[in-house]
């Protein structure tokens, strides 16, 4: 690869200053806001328009503000904000950016990021993202993409200013347990080609293509009676398994905040991640009966099956994340810009090189852990590469952060093409880079 190609431009602070890893008090904020849009809005995601027919659940926008300080001068600071929501925009991030630039002054914005949880129940916020295919331009009562950021921005700049004005004295802790969520959902045929949800019940079928992920990273943060106040919690998995509906919803996450809080309070916020999960989706491909037949037996939806194993992971756990939350952590925040090689962008309108020229990632170490993230529907491949090169003893991967910038196939994937595979910005050989970028910005943090 050329050597241009791999440059990576620190955003800010200088690339060859020491990496600061003392320990200092952490202070950490919450917020969470209602971002379900107030009118019927087409609901992004599958390839037609769909107008929405009402709410099943509502969208929700958690945002957690972190700082470290000594002697009241900020070391370290972050605001991360989770919505239910297809997929972020940069041009999104950017104004609430400048609106709380204009509100917070104590604040460095750079270091505001938003990620998605890849519901495809949810409006758009950018007018002509897939071109004519989602015009609503002529339909009655429909509020546009436009609008509805308009509204989001709003909510955003409100979470975000409270959960900077929350902060207290917390505690951090982690923990690694396993749910069943995320599964591959590309079958392999013995002629070569792959197909996203393929039948797997032919004679031509040969396997699934690539592997499955069932870690689930968690971060638990108490105040200074050492009380719970709020979870991180990371699948490898996009949130869409109710993805046809007409109906405006945040897919498996609204029963997953429903689970959590009825086992550990009502006041506790759930913030979620989609780690690496191009390939990956909570779709059955085989073993579908006798699954539906589990969970007919337990008198529950799919959503709460996939809640309940989602909650009983984090029950699994708690009992040791609650005895050793840190209260002084080594908190360390980099913004760069990747530069990555680009294609022609695919005959698809929400394809562009603009939004990895050059790509924006946040790599975080927090404590012994490490968050990395990027702007794709990145494949699972590239997160345990991430994951199985970095130094922290436990690495969270945040796919759809700060910017959409289209799938990232590995390139088995792209030998056996079908969607998702055959056509993208960045290819395999960019997502190398990205790998490796990720794990120089993260080992760094632990020289």
């Amino acid at each position: 690869m050329a050597s241009t190609l791999l440059s990576v431009l620190m955003l800010f602070g200088a690339t060859n200053s020491p990496t600061d890893a003392n320990e200092y008090p952490l202070y950490v904020g919450w917020a969470s806001a209602d971002i379900t849009p107030d009118k019927p809005v087409n609901l992004e995601g599958q390839m037609t328009k769909r107008i929405s027919q009402g709410v099943l659940d509502p969208l929700t926008a958690t945002a957690l503000a972190l700082e470290t300080k000594q002697d009241n001068v900020s070391k370290e600071q972050a605001i991360m904000i989770s919505c239910d929501l297809l997929w972020t925009r940069k041009e999104i991030q950017q104004r609430l950016q400048k609106l709380m630039q204009t509100h917070i002054s104590d604040f460095d914005v750079s270091k505001l990021f938003i990620n998605a949880t890849h519901t495809h129940t949810a409006p758009g916020a950018l007018d002509g993202a897939f071109g004519d295919l989602y015009d609503v331009s002529k339909d009655e009562g429909v509020m546009k993409a436009s609008q509805y950021a308009d509204s989001l921005l709003e909510r955003l700049a409100g979470i975000a200013m409270q959960a900077w004005q929350n902060r207290k004295p917390a505690g951090v802790s982690w923990a690694l347990g396993h749910s069943l969520v995320g599964f591959n959902r590309r079958s392999y045929y013995f002629d070569g080609r792959a197909v996203m949800y393929g039948n797997t019940n032919q004679e031509n079928f040969s396997h699934i293509e690539g592997y499955e992920d069932h870690g689930q990273e968690m971060l638990f943060f108490w105040d200074a009676d050492q009380k719970l106040t709020g979870i991180v919690i990371n699948v490898a998995c996009p949130a869409q398994e109710t993805e046809q509906l007409l109906q405006v919803s945040a897919d498996f996450w609204h029963e997953v905040r429903q689970e959590i809080r009825a086992r550990y309070g009502k006041e506790i916020f759930v913030f979620p991640q989609c780690g690496a999960a191009g390939d990956q989706s909570p779709h059955l491909l085989w073993q579908k009966k006798a699954e539906d037949i589990m969970r007919q037996k337990r008198g529950i939806s799919r959503r709460q099956e996939i809640a309940r194993r989602i909650a009983q992971a984090v029950d699994e756990v708690f009992p040791y994340a609650k005895k050793d939350p840190e209260n002084k952590v080594a908190f360390i925040h980099k913004v760069a810009a990747i530069h990555l090689p680009t294609k022609e962008p695919p005959d698809l309108p929400f394809y562009t090189c603009d939004s990895v020229k050059p790509a924006e990632i946040h790599v975080l170490r927090l404590g012994d852990v490490a968050l990395a993230t990027n702007p794709f529907e990145l494949y699972l491949d590239y997160g345990i590469r991430m994951k199985a090169r970095g130094r922290a003893i436990l690495t969270f991967i945040v796919q759809l952060s700060c910017q959409h910038s289209g799938y990232l196939p590995t390139e088995r994937a792209v030998q056996g093409g079908g969607y998702s595979a055959d056509k993208y910005v960045v290819g395999p050989d960019g997502g190398q880079v990205l790998v490796n970028e990720s794990v120089k910005l993260i080992n760094a943090m632990w020289d």
